[in-house]
C-alpha cells in the first residue's frame, strides 16, 4: 500500500516538473485548448521514441509506420521511477519535438491542420467564441456575375452570384511561428463553424441545390493580435432563383426591384449580427444581358424584430434594380401594330373606285380588313399579357396601348359605316341643308382638306350657289388682267399662253414656272367651258319643255356631286383624325423614356449603417 502511495506522489511531481517545462519552453496551447502531458507519458516517452527510431530511419520513415510504431512502443515500456534520468528523458524529447517540427516526420502544413482540427479541443457547432454571450459579426459581399432569367409571369428572378462571408474564430487561431511561418491555410467547410445564412425569399427550399460550398480560408490573427481569433473566409458560387414582386405598370418601360433578403435562420442578433462588406454589390465581373439593363444593386441593414424573441433578426436586404430594354418590344409589337393600324385606317376612309363608288367598300374592306386587323390585334395582345403576371390592380401601358388601337379599329369601322350611308343620300335626290354646305365649302376647307371637283363648282355657279365673280376672284391675278372687264370673256389661246408665257419668264426656278402655268392652264379652260356653258344655257331657255328636262338633270347631278362630297371630306378629315392619334400614340410610346420619367414603386425600407 505504502508502495502504491510513493509511486503516486511520484507521478505527481514528474508531472508537475514536465508541465512547468514546457510552459516555459513551449507552449503547447491553442484558444479553447491546453496539452497537459500526462505522466506515463512522459515517463515512456524516450524509450519509445529510441525503440521505435532504432528499427526505422528517421530519413525514410513512413509517418503512418512511425506512429504505430511509436504508439505500441509506449504500450509495452515500463514505467521509470528515476528523477536523475526524467531530466534526460526531458531533454531527449525536446530533441524527438525538434525532428518532429523540423519536417522530417509529417510537414508543418498537416500538421498545423490535424492539430486545428482536431475534435478532441474544437467542436464545430459551438459558437466561436470565448465569450458566448458576445455575437459573431459576419461580413458579407457578393458579386454579380448573371441574370440568368426574368420570369414576370410567375413573379420571379434567377441570377447567378458569387458570395464571401467573413468572420472570425477564435477557437482556430495559431501561432505561425511554430507552424513553419504558415499564415494562411484551407480547410473543408464541413469540419468549422460556419453561419447558417439563409436567401429568406428563395424558391428553392434546399441549399445543396442552389449554393456549391467548396472550403474555408483561414488567416491567423497572431500578427494582429487583436484577440479575435483567425479570419475565416467563406466563398462559393450560387444559382438563385428568388420571388420578385413584377410591377409592368410601365411594360415595356419597367424597372423591377428584386431584393435578396439575406440572414440567419436560427440565430438572432443576440448570437450573428451580418454587415455588409461594401455598401454596393459588385458589378465588374457581369455578363451582359441583352433584354435589362443593372441600374443599381445596393445593401442595407435593417434589424427585423419577430415575436419569438427578445433579440431582433439582423437582415441584410441588396436591393437588385433592374430596367427593360425596349427595342426587342418596339421593333417585334408596337412598329408593326401602327403599320397594320393605319394601313386599315386607309383603307376604311379612301374610295374602293376610281369613280368614287362605294358598293364594294362593306363586303371588302369591312369584312375582310377590319376582322382581319381586329384578330391581328387580338393576337398580339395576347403575346404581351402572357409575359406579364395576371393582376387586376392596374393596366400596363402597352396594354392601354393595345386598347388605343383597337378603339380606333372599332371607331373607325363604325365610322365609316355611317360615312358609307352619307354617301348612299346621293340616291334619294335630296339636296344637301344649307349650313353643312357652308361647312364643306370655306377657303379653310379648300386649302388644307379638299377642293371640290370643277363640275360640282359649275353647277354651283350655274344655280347661284355661289357668285361668279367671288369664283373669279379665286383666279390667278395674270388670267384675271387678260379678260373683258365688263363680260369677263377669255381672249384667244394663242394669244393668252403666249403673252402669260411672257410674263413668268421672269419667275425663279423651273418647279414654280412649271405649277403656276398648270394653275392658270386649268382655271383658263374652267373659265371658257363657264363662258360656253352660259351661251348654250341661254339658247336653251327659248324651249322651255328642253330646259325644264335638262335643269332637273343637272339639279340630281348636282345633289350627287354635293353627298359624295361630302363623304370625301368625312373621309380626308376621319383619316387624318385617326393616321394622327396612332403616330401620336406610337410616338410618345417609342419615346415613353424620354417623355416621362419612369418612377420605381418597390421601394424597400432602407436603413443607413
Amino acid at each position: 500500500m505504502s508502495l502504491l502511495l510513493l509511486l503516486f506522489g511520484f507521478c505527481l511531481v514528474v508531472n508537475a516538473n514536465c508541465y512547468n517545462y514546457y510552459g516555459n519552453s513551449r507552449q503547447f496551447e491553442k484558444v479553447g485548448k491546453q496539452i497537459i502531458l500526462s505522466t506515463q507519458y512522459g515517463n515512456t516517452t524516450y524509450n519509445a521514441w529510441k525503440k521505435a527510431n532504432s528499427k526505422h530511419s528517421t530519413n525514410n520513415t513512413n509517418v503512418g509506420d512511425f506512429r504505430t510504431q511509436l504508439r505500441r512502443s509506449l504500450e509495452n515500456t515500463p514505467v521509470f521511477n528515476n528523477a536523475t534520468f526524467m531530466q534526460e528523458l526531458i531533454e531527449e524529447r525536446q530533441t524527438f519535438l525538434d525532428k518532429l517540427n523540423s519536417g522530417k516526420f509529417i510537414n508543418d502544413q498537416r500538421r498545423l491542420v490535424d492539430e486545428l482540427l482536431d475534435t478532441d479541443y474544437y467542436e464545430k457547432t459551438v459558437h466561436p467564441r470565448r465569450d458566448h454571450n458576445k455575437p459573431t459579426r459576419v461580413n458579407l459581399s457578393m458579386s454579380l456575375y448573371q441574370i440568368l432569367d426574368v420570369d414576370e409571369h410567375m413573379q420571379s428572378i434567377k441570377v447567378n452570384v458569387w458570395m464571401v462571408q467573413e468572420w472570425y474564430d477564435e477557437f482556430l487561431d495559431w501561432n505561425p511561428l511554430d507552424y513553419g511561418m504558415i499564415n494562411r491555410t484551407i480547410v473543408p467547410y464541413d469540419q468549422i463553424w460556419i453561419p447558417d445564412t439563409f436567401l429568406y425569399n428563395s424558391e428553392e427550399l434546399e441549399q445543396k441545390k442552389t449554393e456549391s460550398l467548396m472550403n474555408a480560408q483561414l488567416t491567423t490573427g497572431h500578427w494582429v493580435n487583436d484577440s479575435k481569433g483567425a479570419r475565416v473566409q467563406l466563398l462559393f458560387p450560387a444559382i438563385y432563383k428568388m420571388s420578385c414582386r413584377m410591377d409592368v405598370r410601365w411594360f415595356p418601360y419597367d424597372v423591377q426591384n428584386c431584393t435578396f433578403i439575406i440572414s440567419s435562420w436560427t440565430h438572432s442578433k443576440e448570437t450573428i449580427d451580418y454587415w455588409p462588406s461594401l455598401p454596393s454589390v459588385n458589378l465588374q465581373n457581369m455578363a451582359k444581358n441583352d433584354e435589362w439593363r443593372v441600374e443599381s444593386f445596393d445593401f442595407y441593414r435593417v434589424e427585423v424584430p419577430f415575436s419569438c424573441c427578445k433579440q431582433p433578426w439582423t437582415m441584410l436586404y441588396a436591393h437588385l434594380i433592374i430596367r427593360r430594354k425596349p427595342l426587342y418590344y418596339m421593333i417585334n409589337l408596337v412598329i408593326p401594330t401602327s403599320i397594320i393600324t393605319i394601313v386599315a385606317v386607309t383603307g376604311f376612309f379612301t374610295p374602293t373606285s376610281s369613280s368614287s363608288e362605294r358598293d364594294e367598300k362593306l363586303y371588302d374592306c369591312y369584312r375582310y380588313l377590319g376582322i382581319n386587323t381586329l384578330l391581328t390585334m387580338s393576337v398580339m395582345m395576347l403575346m404581351v399579357c402572357n409575359q406579364m403576371p395576371s393582376t387586376s390592380t392596374y393596366v400596363p401601358l402597352m396594354s392601354w396601348y393595345y386598347i388605343g388601337i383597337i378603339f380606333v379599329i372599332v371607331v373607325g369601322t363604325f365610322l365609316a359605316t355611317i360615312v358609307l350611308a352619307i354617301h348612299g343620300q346621293k340616291h334619294y335626290n335630296e339636296p344637301i341643308p344649307d349650313l353643312i354646305r357652308k361647312l364643306i365649302y370655306n377657303p379653310f376647307v379648300e386649302f388644307f382638306i379638299l377642293s371640290p371637283p370643277t363640275s360640282l363648282l359649275d353647277l354651283w355657279t350655274e344655280f347661284g350657289v355661289i357668285n361668279e365673280r367671288r369664283h373669279s376672284m379665286s383666279l390667278d391675278p395674270l388670267l384675271v388682267q387678260h379678260l373683258e372687264p365688263i363680260s369677263f370673256q377669255t381672249p384667244g389661246p394663242q394669244a393668252f399662253f403666249g403673252s402669260i408665257s411672257s410674263r413668268m419668264g421672269d419667275m425663279g426656278g423651273s418647279y414654280m414656272y412649271t405649277a403656276r402655268l398648270a394653275t392658270i392652264t386649268r382655271q383658263y379652260t374652267q373659265h371658257t367651258k363657264m363662258r360656253e356653258r352660259r351661251k348654250v344655257q341661254s339658247q336653251l331657255n327659248m324651249d322651255t319643255s328642253q330646259a325644264r328636262s335638262v335643269k332637273k338633270q343637272k339639279l340630281q347631278r348636282r345633289v350627287c356631286l354635293e353627298w359624295e362630297f361630302l363623304a370625301n371630306v368625312l373621309d380626308r378629315i376621319l383619316l387624318t383624325i385617326f393616321c394622327g392619334f396612332t403616330i401620336g400614340v406610337f410616338v410618345i410610346l417609342v419615346g415613353f423614356d424620354t417623355f416621362f420619367s419612369v418612377p420605381n414603386s418597390a421601394a424597400a425600407n432602407r436603413t443607413i449603417f
